[in-house]
């Protein structure tokens, strides 16, 4: 399943950029969710232009009992890499299950984060990716749900960066 998701800040890049980078970040996203488990930060590490960073999530869905044994609760719990590059304004980011070994021919997900800059002192981000679940009669109803998670630490990522970036 495709998906994107585009905020607008009345925020210049660079502000917003360094907010992308603290180490801070996954923490105060963490709470803005409500739920210290759902992101936590397992390495962030800036070398010259690039970030590269894991974060580990954990979803916060009601599985259906009529899917419960096909959507395993592990299914929620999954790595997300991302690797940014401060002259492109930009990352490449893969999500993988976590737990199990054997769930990783079950879950994957990747795609593109970018920056740009609009004039007037604001930017716009846009998260693109694709999610894909491979297992049997649930598998749409499963990457709505995923993509329902993402999108709501996008969302209080949008809101967490502003907040960030109106400190700085």
């Amino acid at each position: 399943m495709h998906f994107e998701v585009v905020h607008e800040f009345d925020i210049p890049l660079d502000a917003i950029e360094l907010a992308v980078l603290s180490p801070d970040l996954a923490e105060k996203i963490a709470g803005r969710l409500h739920a210290p488990e759902a992101i936590e930060q397992r390495t962030h590490e800036v070398e010259g232009t690039r970030l590269e960073r894991l974060w580990s999530h954990r979803g916060n869905v009601k599985i259906p009992v009529w899917a419960g044994q096909t959507l395993a609760r592990e299914l929620w719990e999954w790595d997300e890499r991302s690797v940014y590059d401060l002259r492109r304004h930009a990352s490449q980011w893969t999500l993988a299950p976590r737990g199990r070994p054997s769930w990783q021919k079950y879950f994957s997900g990747q795609g593109t984060y970018q920056l740009f800059p609009l004039g007037s002192g604001r930017s716009r981000r846009v998260v693109s990716g694709r999610v894909e679940l491979r297992v049997p009669v649930a598998r749409q109803f499963a990457e709505k749900l995923i993509v329902g998670e993402v999108r709501k630490v996008l969302e209080a990522e949008a809101e967490t960066l502003r907040e960030m970036a109106e400190l700085a």
